[in-house]
């Protein structure tokens, strides 16, 4: 994208596209949210995820003595697909108060040139 492009858009247009894109992202959060809650639910499964979290996952770090685990403790790819889901949680949570602040602050009437970017990021489609 050349770096001159800029698009001009009203402080309401940019909210509208905001509050879009923040209802697609509450979507994605509730569907995050509800396989949290599941995992939550099982508490063996979370006693097992913080007690292995708690040390470290490769076996250079033991030693030589490699740790045993039960057969009902959480598998170490369970653990990392918990730990994406915590981090996308996150990252969507940023996005909505991100986008949350900026669509709360903005004057309806206001012009603004935004860059190619920040057209994307507000949730402007083609």
């Amino acid at each position: 994208m050349p770096s001159e492009l800029v698009f001009r858009k009203s402080g309401k247009e940019i909210k509208q596209a905001i509050e879009k894109k923040v209802g697609e992202l509450q979507q994605r959060l509730d569907k995050r949210n509800h396989d949290l809650d599941e995992f939550l639910g099982d508490r063996k499964r979370v006693r097992s995820f913080l007690v292995r979290s708690s040390v470290a996952q490769w076996p250079e770090h033991y030693r030589g003595v490699a740790p045993l685990y039960g057969k009902g403790d959480i598998s170490s790819e369970e653990i990392e697909e918990n730990l994406q889901l915590f981090r996308r949680i996150h990252q969507i949570e940023q996005e909505i108060y991100r986008l949350t602040l900026v669509k709360n602050h903005l004057d309806d009437e206001q012009v603004f040139d935004l860059p190619f970017d920040d057209l994307v990021g507000y949730g402007f489609e083609a």
